[in-house]
């Protein structure tokens, strides 16, 4: 059964007239009458009763046939209308990044236009800066945060987000870049032993001697909820992986400087058709 016949079938439940309908479909009676046997026939139903030359009576399976068809039609419809609405953009897009940015940068970016890309699945992955490239790549991702410009093959790769680093202290704590001993006497939190970011930013730069880590945990959200959780206590984070602590006041934030911003990339692919989308992205350091 074609969708033309259930649409058929539909028109003639709420005009059981011969003569009408045919003349609405352009057809002849005869012509109409022999394609409704027809469609009885396929179904193995009789789905009106004649009365007289013209008149119909839908029986019970007609009209729920007809109701039947109605929700076919409509979801019919439906689909096909969000297919050409949607031909040249595909109704998924993927995105990898690191998770302190995705959670707290991209989550209410994205959240913002939920509604205005109603249609769109939104798939995320969390990735390590140091590895998102190659989950771009091999999970065919649309577009992915980097930590470096990158030159991939087949990709753009654009400033996205500028990090600004800098001391994350207990809300109590007394922090003054420019005095080196009252540095020293905070409870320092790292995420490495050695290569952390408070050696990067504070020891080597001579801001302050080498610390005695009262606290060394792999995880920026971890940390920051030790310093959050203990008085005198501080470490060395970009301001985003603890804006929800800062929100609440648990945490202060002393900028590192002039040269405590760092880049972040957006690497898309060069033919990829999510183009609106992307630019909207680009723009997301506006909003944060």
């Amino acid at each position: 059964m074609e969708l033309s016949d259930l649409k058929l079938l539909q028109d003639l439940v709420l005009d059981p007239h011969l003569s009408r309908v045919a003349q609405r479909l352009h057809l002849t009676q005869p012509a109409l009458s022999k394609r409704l046997r027809a469609i009885e026939e396929e179904l193995g139903l009789n789905l009106f009763e004649r009365r007289g030359p013209r008149g119909l009576e839908p029986t019970p399976a007609a009209r729920e046939i007809a109701g039947l068809s109605e929700r076919l039609l409509l979801g019919w419809n439906s689909g096909l209308s969000r297919v050409l609405k949607h031909q040249d953009e595909p109704l998924h897009f993927g995105i990898v990044g690191p998770q302190i940015f995705m959670r707290e940068i991209v989550l209410p970016w994205w959240s913002k236009r939920t509604a205005k890309y109603s249609d769109l699945t939104f798939e995320a992955h969390i990735s390590p800066l140091s590895k998102v490239s190659f989950e771009l790549v091999q999970a065919g991702m649309d577009v992915g945060i980097l930590e470096h410009r990158e030159e991939l093959a087949d990709f753009i790769c654009k400033p996205v987000y500028a990090e600004t680093w800098g001391v994350v202290a207990h809300a109590d704590a007394d922090v003054n870049l420019d005095d080196p001993l009252k540095l020293a006497r905070l409870h320092w939190g790292a995420l490495s032993v050695q290569n952390n970011p408070v050696d990067e930013w504070l020891v080597r730069r001579q801001r302050m001697v080498p610390p005695t880590y009262r606290m060394i945990w792999n995880d920026l959200t971890a940390i920051a909820q030790w310093v959050a959780d203990t008085k005198n206590s501080a470490t060395v984070l970009p301001r985003h992986a603890c804006r929800s602590l800062l929100e609440q006041k648990r945490l202060k934030f002393t900028s590192l400087g002039r040269d405590s911003k760092r880049a972040l990339y957006l690497a898309y692919r060069r033919k990829n058709p999510h183009q609106k989308l992307i630019q909207e992205l680009l723009g997301i350091g506006g909003e944060n």
